[in-house]
């Protein structure tokens, strides 16, 4: 069922298409423009499918030396398949980042922040995987840091904004690195109503040198995060430090709207759960009218991490992923799926993850050689995200079907449960056939209708929207 959340948004998008042809970043587009074939810079095996041939979707894509990019307001680019390595345990950081940047996964975009206190590490892994990958020109790496709600205000951002610089000073200044920096504002303030967030504790945690060297911020919140802003424009625009851009992560819309009337600068990056995407289609509005590059974390945080969920909606992510398989000749999960479903239409995707397998898996590589969804296949991701992060399944669940062929004898069709136990379903007449609806590696016994001694096992070895025939003789 397209649920009508999801309609709005369809709605919104096409209008934005047809409205707003000065624009170039048209997120949730199905645009894709071909580049000039005599300039066409390496690219994954499966690119020209994935995105185009210099690949530019809604025009805003491009592939640059294999790697998938997004073009700012500002006429700079970001990476938009990244690793997130904020939470990642510290004995991992290093080692996971050098990996990630190698060419047989190449990610060229790593997401921390202050609050991570790794962003040393970071710069180490960066570093230890330029010189593994021994190339003569530099490495371009892009890093997005942010800056806590507790460091608010002008004085107390350039104190965060200068620590972590200083953190990453070693790679920018090293031989083999070209990085490139994305500073962002974490959150708009500390909120009281979110669990987690101890604004008075905090505080009164911090360092008294930050405290000496500006005011409480939870005494002035929706002032507080509009100096810091004014400092970021300053950074930016000083070419002191290789900052690509500037930007926000969590705010919502009647935040971002504020810098209407006092901000030199509208963010270049805006960093959302997948939530926002979904159900905030005024906030993709506005970013797509100022130019604002969407980028999403915890894109796998409730959806096919929690299966249980929303099974049917999983199963349609299945039969998606299967078709996927069937054309790129490679295998294709349920969240790679939904990664690429996100990165084909223009929106950063930050996966986090602790485990060299699933960062090979979430890859630039990999992503980028899956086949562009068609338009079915998009509404199908659409519903299937939005079931998960709603907890209403979709209405329509998904099934394989199988028909059994009674050849040389009549027989008997039992359900085999996990567990070993049989389940009867029905007297099959021989010459006859049945029909049954069931799922993927489900297993099945048919008997001698006459002689339970002769019997046959079947596995069900066909994907979500497919068909079996089983002919039996025994």
């Amino acid at each position: 069922m397209l649920r009508s959340s999801w309609v709005n948004l369809l709605l919104s998008f096409s209008f934005l298409l047809h409205n707003a042809p000065l624009v170039e970043a048209n997120f949730f587009s199905r645009i894709l423009s071909f580049g000039n074939d005599e300039e066409k810079p390496p690219q994954p095996s499966g690119a020209r499918q994935a995105s185009g041939a210099m690949g530019k979707v809604g025009s805003i894509i491009a592939f640059d030396k294999g790697v998938l990019m997004a073009h700012l307001a500002n006429n700079n680019r970001i990476p938009l398949i990244g690793v997130g390595v904020g939470n990642a345990p510290r004995h991992h950081v290093s080692a996971l980042v050098a990996e990630a940047v190698q060419d047989d996964k190449r990610v060229r975009l790593i997401d921390t922040s202050h609050a991570s206190g790794n962003e040393e590490l970071v710069a180490e892994g960066i570093i230890a995987g330029a010189e593994r990958l021994g190339q003569d020109e530099k490495l371009e790496v892009h890093v997005v840091t942010k800056v806590w709600y507790t460091y608010l205000g002008y004085e107390r951002t350039k104190i965060s904004v200068e620590e972590s610089l200083k953190s990453f000073e070693v790679a920018i200044h090293h031989p083999k690195v070209n990085l490139r920096i994305h500073v962002l504002l974490h959150w708009p303030k500390c909120f009281d109503n979110i669990e987690w967030m101890n604004c008075a504790g905090e505080e009164e945690a911090m360092d008294p040198m930050v405290k000496a060297a500006g005011p409480d911020p939870t005494k002035d919140p929706e002032n507080a995060w509009k100096e810091s802003w004014k400092y970021l424009e300053e950074l930016y625009l000083s070419d002191k430090y290789p900052v690509e851009s500037i930007g926000v992560s969590n705010f919502h819309l009647h935040d971002v709207e504020k810098m209407d009337r006092f901000a030199r600068i509208h963010p270049h990056v805006l960093q959302v759960n997948l939530w926002n995407l979904l159900y905030d289609p005024m906030l993709v509005d506005y970013c797509h009218k100022h130019r604002i590059h969407l980028q999403v974390y915890n894109a796998m945080h409730g959806t096919v991490v929690n299966a249980r969920r929303a099974p049917h909606a999983l199963h349609h992510l299945q039969k998606v992923s299967n078709d996927l398989t069937t054309s790129a000749g490679l295998p294709v999960t349920p969240a790679q799926t939904i990664l690429a479903w996100l990165v084909q239409h223009g929106v950063s995707v930050i996966p986090r993850t602790s485990k060299l397998t699933r960062l090979e898996e979430n890859s630039g590589v990999v992503l980028s050689a899956i086949p562009a969804l068609n338009d079915e296949q998009v509404e199908i991701v659409a519903n299937a995200v939005e079931a998960y992060l709603s907890g209403e399944d979709m209405e329509k669940d998904i099934h394989v079907s199988v028909t059994f062929h009674a050849i040389s004898h009549d027989i008997m069709l039992y359900w085999l449960g996990s567990d070993g136990s049989e389940t009867r379903i029905d007297h099959i007449w021989k010459g006859e056939t049945f029909d049954e609806v069931t799922y993927p590696n489900h297993r099945f016994r048919t008997y001698n209708a006459y002689n339970k001694d002769e019997y046959v096992d079947h596995v069900i070895d066909v994907n979500f929207g497919e068909h079996k025939n089983i002919h039996v003789e025994l």
